[in-house]
């Protein structure tokens, strides 16, 4: 069963009255995506661990080798641009936000993850994929 590639999100204002919607690619879209186009590989590496010297930001990045190249992808995620629910998972936060760009580039896919979305935007039942 192939996972749905994009998803529709509530745009809110600040007083969290809806005021649009945002069409956003999801992590299980994109890896199946990237599987049904011969994904090969993914490596990931923490390039910063959150501490209190840099904000407690983590930064990862991501290679991700299809049958048509080898895409890249550079995140990062700290406690100012993640839901409060995540702010104890910033490394895997930091490495599926570096993956989902990676994946994006490797299929041709021009809107932003819901994963790569800062504060309570992404909070979502997808929350399973940190």
């Amino acid at each position: 069963m192939s996972a749905a590639l994009t998803t529709r999100i509530p745009i809110r204002d600040q007083r969290g009255n809806v005021i649009g919607e945002k069409e956003v690619a999801t992590y299980a879209g994109l890896l199946s995506r990237a599987h049904e186009e011969g994904l090969k590989k993914i490596e990931t590496a923490i390039i910063q661990f959150p501490m209190e010297e840099n904000g407690f930001t983590a930064v990862c990045t991501a290679i991700v080798e299809t049958e048509k190249g080898t895409f890249t992808g550079i995140e990062d995620a700290n406690p100012d641009n993640v839901n409060r629910k995540i702010v104890p998972h910033l490394i895997r936060r930091a490495e599926t936000r570096a993956k989902a760009r990676a994946m994006r580039d490797a299929v041709n896919i021009g809107v932003v993850a819901m994963e790569e979305l800062g504060g309570e935007e992404s909070e979502s039942p997808i929350l399973a994929c940190l």
